[in-house]
């Protein structure tokens, strides 16, 4: 699934410019190509907005026992990042990876910043979920 959106993404230097000096300079969604979106209004509404669908149609589909934020990085491919953790689908791009150690390159993760990647029950579950949002259309 591509994020086929016109959003407020920039690149990395361009991240590092304008929150260098922010008490928390690295929260974001670092998407598949590697581009940067603010998490804004919040880490899973901003995940929810590049889904593309609608919000309780996904909930629908998440397994009762799921958190939120993993299904959806997984649903998006994208990762959600702050300064101390890192939520990642069970396959991040090399995009995503260069990315990243540019932020931690610039001192924006802490060192040895917490990686959490979403499960393989969560790769299945949003399998499911795609194939049954596509037949409805």
């Amino acid at each position: 699934m591509g994020v086929q959106r016109k959003a407020a993404r920039v690149k990395v230097m361009e991240f590092l410019n304008a929150h260098r000096e922010d008490d928390d300079p690295c929260e974001c969604v670092i998407l598949p190509d590697g581009g940067i979106e603010e998490p804004l209004p919040s880490h899973i509404g901003k995940l929810a907005e590049i889904a593309g669908a609608d919000s309780a149609v996904l909930n629908g589909h998440m397994e009762k026992s799921m958190e939120p934020l993993f299904w959806l990085v997984e649903y998006t491919g994208c990762m959600s990042v702050w300064q101390t953790r890192v939520v990642s689908p069970s396959t991040a791009t090399q995009e995503q990876e260069d990315t990243l150690e540019e932020l931690y390159d610039a001192a924006l993760l802490s060192p040895g910043y917490l990686r959490e990647t979403a499960g393989e029950n969560y790769r299945q579950s949003v399998e499911r979920a795609r194939e049954a949002i596509a037949k409805r259309k």
